[in-house]
């Protein structure tokens, strides 16, 4: 089973879909659908989906648009109406974006109101918690006998495929013949036991537990890269904990961690533990990044008015927008939305502020 059906159908929206959205052309659709499976039945998605994408095409043609033109646009949103599969296999919403040419639709793991509408620009804010790319991370589940990655977002785990780069239990690195040996040769008195598993018989010496752990930091630093900022949660028994901190390549392995054997535990199990240290970590930053901005307002380097934000952002000067996410989908002009979609594809932060600090939109400037 794909570990990432464990917590629903959920869909990434990636940088090459920002990069689209930011090329589309002409008037664009954008349209949000509650699709909770405890409140909707896929017949009922199915008429809900129909019912928003006729009022997109109607309101194509109030704005101007030609009939073969507005269908054209709305069609791939249409068609989702009547997939079955599609229907069946859902999160908490639907947020579907599209324009002559090309059309996004995913399924998001955050609760939305309906809504439909048709500008010159896509509705974004709505899903601003989604597209917080630096609220994802990894799960690192580690024990001798199994290695394995996920990455994960609040919603969402999937797992990484380890290849050839990281070791997937010890046997890759200490060869089981020689272990034994050192076992064998423990159990008549000689050496010190660690790194306990299951029990006595999923002990390893000092020296072996070494070479698989800086093996297992070493692959991930080559499979992840060095410099990469997304940071890791560790479930393994606690003897692991400080040995991949030290020996770890990958730079940002997070103090907490997930103490226990966790070979029979599953994607779910994982990411529900690992969500909690996370969501910490994340905080911590996030308060760290508005306390910045908070210095910097009124000095040039942090702005609060929507229009000098959405400028700022297409000019590539936004490190940091901080969005209030309780204002509806419907308020504003679209400057927080265009500011939303040029800060992520000049690589910039999103942050959510939900506790008042914010009481629209913030940006912290590069220059």
């Amino acid at each position: 089973m794909d570990a990432s059906k464990t917590l629903g159908s959920f869909d990434h929206i990636t940088h090459d879909d920002l990069k689209a959205m930011a090329a589309a052309t002409g008037p664009v659709v954008s349209l949000f659908a509650p699709t909770a499976p405890a409140h909707h039945q896929p017949q009922d998605t199915g008429i809900r989906l129909k019912s928003l994408t006729t009022s997109a095409v109607r309101a194509l043609l109030e704005q101007g648009t030609d009939e073969a033109t507005a269908k054209r646009i709305v069609a791939p949103l249409e068609a989702l109406a009547t997939d079955g599969a599609f229907l069946r296999s859902q999160s908490e919403s639907i947020a579907a974006f599209a324009a002559d040419g090309v059309h996004f639709v995913y399924r998001l793991g955050l609760p939305l109101d309906e809504h439909v509408a048709v500008n010159d620009h896509f509705v974004l804010r709505p899903i601003a918690s989604a597209l917080t790319q630096s609220h994802a991370f990894y799960v690192l589940a580690l024990s001798r006998n199994k290695v394995r990655l996920f990455n994960a977002t609040e919603d969402t785990i999937h797992p990484i495929d380890l290849g050839d780069t990281v070791p997937s239990s010890i046997d890759d690195v200490i060869d089981p013949e020689e272990r034994q040996k050192h076992l064998q040769h423990r159990s008549t008195g000689g050496g010190k036991a660690m790194f306990h598993g299951h029990g006595s018989g999923d002990e390893i010496d000092q020296i072996d537990k070494e070479k698989f752990v800086k093996a297992v930091g070493d692959g991930l630093g080559t499979l992840l890269g060095k410099a990469r900022s997304q940071p890791m949660v560790l479930a393994a028994v606690s003897e692991a904990h400080p040995l991949m901190k030290r020996l770890s390549a990958y730079p940002v392995l997070l103090d907490d961690f997930i103490s226990g054997n966790h070979d029979a535990t599953g994607p779910a199990e994982l990411h529900a533990a690992a969500w909690k240290i996370a969501r910490a970590w994340f905080e911590k930053n996030d308060d760290a990044a508005y306390d910045r901005f908070a210095a910097a307002h009124g000095t040039g380097n942090g702005i609060a008015q929507p229009d000098e934000i959405s400028e700022a952002a297409q000019q590539g000067r936004v490190d940091t927008l901080f969005i209030n996410p309780s204002l509806g989908a419907s308020e504003g002009n679209g400057d927080v939305d265009r500011a939303i979609l040029d800060t992520l594809n000049s690589s910039g932060n999103l942050v959510i502020i939900s506790d008042g600090r914010i009481e629209n939109v913030g940006a912290l400037l590069r220059f």
